[in-house]
């Protein structure tokens, strides 16, 4: 059990450190940015910056994946995938689950998807208040 928890505690913090790592890099290169280019081009910003953004989640998807393979707990990277993105992002379909041995650790999954979406979520509307709205006059 003390195991199980730890290796769940060891992946939150790693897609955590993967996560700031990619928007302290995408945060450094916006604040660069000129602001008459981004108000000029605010959409393709916004779209690009979404995108970005999904990358290091793809990453945390994959590394989740890659530890259900190896404990053994799914039989096939193909189904590790699609249960890792499933419970990642809390829609949990149940189509595919994990045995008794393992599925407290799914849980700590969906938990570090809501942390990770929630802190996404929210530099996503910090870049969106920067791009389209200058104090209280809308650009």
């Amino acid at each position: 059990m003390f195991f199980k928890l730890f290796l769940a505690t060891a992946m939150i913090a790693a897609t955590v450190a993967i996560q700031a790592v990619f928007m302290a890099a995408g945060l450094r290169v916006f604040r660069r940015m000129d602001e008459r280019y981004l108000s000029r081009h605010a959409t393709m910003v916004t779209v690009i910056w979404v995108s970005y953004l999904l990358v290091p989640i793809g990453l945390d998807i994959c590394l989740w994946a890659l530890l259900y393979l190896a404990l053994g707990a799914l039989p096939s990277l193909d189904d590790a995938l699609y249960f890792s993105t499933t419970t990642f992002t809390t829609v949990g379909y149940g189509d595919i689950v994990l045995g008794k041995d393992w599925r407290q650790v799914s849980v700590f999954e969906a938990v570090n998807g809501w942390i990770i979406f929630g802190w996404a979520t929210a530099l996503i509307m910090a870049i969106i208040q920067r791009v389209y709205f200058r104090g209280d006059e809308r650009v």
